[in-house]
């Protein structure tokens, strides 16, 4: 297994080899933070300007990765930069219209989503659709 690992690690670029060093506190922050807003949640008794706090400090995060990708997006070569604003842009779209049919679909009380289970699923969509077109893209050009 860590034979494997290591020749992934080694197959990918200097710039992707630097994103993913770059990424991994802001990631860290990211699971400590959403698992504090998870406690604060359940925790009633919190003022309300806490409650927001704990609410959008998972978002502080996430901005701080995305950060992070826009330097790698920076810093990579053109083909990788092609793969990746390729993903991109088809994970964008088909979270897109998955998005219209379920707003259809709700609007017209065809099913009965929770709202947190409809933005829990686009969320997914998105970065389980991002991570198959991107690993599909790679071997396309590869």
């Amino acid at each position: 297994m860590s034979g494997v690992l290591a020749r992934y690690c080694q197959s990918l670029s200097p710039a992707l080899r630097r994103y993913y060093r770059a990424s991994l506190l802001p990631c860290l922050v990211f699971l400590a933070l959403a698992a504090w807003h998870e406690w604060a949640a359940r925790y009633g008794a919190l003022a309300l300007p806490w409650r927001f706090s704990f609410a959008l400090a998972p978002v502080l995060a996430m901005a701080w990765m995305f950060a992070a990708y826009l330097r790698f997006l920076r810093d990579c070569d053109e083909l990788e930069r092609r793969i990746e604003l390729g993903a991109l842009a088809w994970s964008a779209g088909i979270t897109l219209q998955a998005s219209m049919a379920a707003l259809f679909l709700l609007d017209a009380g065809l099913v009965a989503w929770s709202g947190r289970h409809v933005a829990a699923s686009l969320g997914l969509l998105l970065v389980v659709s991002y991570a198959l077109i991107r690993g599909w893209l790679h071997r396309r050009y590869a």
